[in-house]
């Protein structure tokens, strides 16, 4: 009883203090749901970092199939983007390690713990060094916003879903290893927060059941049909709303009641829920024929990017890019409500 009331009474706090919605710098980690056009260049480098201070091209050939929603989130805002998220990333290599093999170089993904971060801190740095420059120069706790979405590949078939963690490896390490970026970007002067609860991948095409409506075998799972599609389907539910709800009592808990992040502000964007209302209502949100289910990019063979094919119908109708990757128009939706988010407008966060 007297955790609820400090926590209510706490959360009541949250919603009351005046936060400024100005926001001149958007400082973003996570996976292939931000990235907009790192990984590529890791790729091309051989997996070796850019220089600090290296500002990387923002790219509209992304997981969404055109910009992704830091795009649309930094036209709202009027802000400056500095985007460390890797396509394939997860929290620490520490817990899930996988490699990228490109066919000439072969090297572990970056991670938010492992590689973001010391990126990030590596800018920081070289700003500090510029005085002409307007890189990161003009950071101040009050217009710089830190948001984190990971959790995709770490929960799914290359990672907890498929077993391939690393041993004695469990969610309540990935938990830690969210609150530690939060710590990591604290250190640095960074208190305003916002951290993307992860999307229902049960509904997306390469997690739902054959049975559901869900994907044959594809690209990101090539033998799925050899799995009894169900199981895995109720797996990865369990696995996202478990997380889900450990953000919901965990944020109010370690900003609040531990005191983790004194001065802090924190926001829980909802995505999980703004992709099951699109689901729910497609027509209020796609162009037509609108589409949830099915996606935009198809590749036949599931070993091999040979032969993919676009569908007839705009990108703009579909929730779904590809089997894994909400689309561009999904990513517009979102970023919508990020902005509203740091407004305090957005029926989809939770605010302390």
């Amino acid at each position: 009883m007297l955790f609820q009331v400090l926590l209510l009474g706490s959360f009541a706090a949250g919603i009351n203090g005046h936060v400024s919605s100005k926001v001149k710098n958007l400082i973003l980690f996570g996976d292939s749901y931000t990235d907009e056009g790192r990984l590529q260049y890791l790729i091309g480098s051989g997996g070796v970092a850019p220089p600090p201070g290296t500002v990387i091209p923002r790219s509209n050939a992304t997981s969404a199939g055109s910009y992704a929603w830091p795009y649309f989130a930094s036209q709202k805002l009027g802000a400056t983007t500095y985007n460390y998220a890797v396509s394939g990333a997860v929290c620490s290599n520490e817990i899930v390690l996988r490699y990228l093999d490109t066919g000439s170089t072969r090297f572990p993904f970056p991670s938010v713990i492992d590689d973001e971060v010391p990126a990030f801190k590596a800018d920081i740095k070289y700003a500090s060094t510029q005085a002409h420059t307007t890189f990161l120069h003009d950071r101040t706790p009050e217009n710089s916003v830190y948001s984190l979405w990971i959790g995709t590949n770490d929960l799914g078939n290359g990672g907890f879903l498929g077993d391939l963690q690393l041993p004695g490896k469990t969610i309540s390490d990935y938990i830690d290893c969210v609150w530690s970026l939060f710590d990591e970007v604290y250190s640095t002067g960074g208190r305003r927060f916002v951290l993307f609860t992860q999307a229902p991948l049960e509904r997306s095409p390469l997690y739902a059941s054959i049975e559901n409506g869900g994907s044959g075998n594809v690209n990101y799972w090539p033998n799925k049909t050899a799995y009894d599609t169900t199981e895995y389907e109720e797996k990865i539910l369990e696995y996202t709303t478990t997380v889900n709800t450990i953000y919901d009592y965990g944020v109010p808990f370690q900003l609040r009641i531990q005191k983790r992040w004194p001065g802090a502000s924190f926001t829980i964007l909802n995505a999980h829920q703004i992709i099951l209302d699109i689901i729910a209502k497609p027509e209020k949100y796609l162009d037509a024929p609108a589409n949830v289910t099915g996606f935009y990019y198809t590749c036949p063979d599931p070993l091999s990017r040979d032969g993919c094919v676009a569908s007839e119908d705009p990108l703009s109708s579909f929730l779904w890019y590809d089997s894994l990757h909400p689309s561009t128009r999904t990513g517009e939706i979102i970023a919508l409500e990020f902005a509203k988010a740091l407004e305090r407008n957005s029926s989809y966060a939770t605010y302390y």
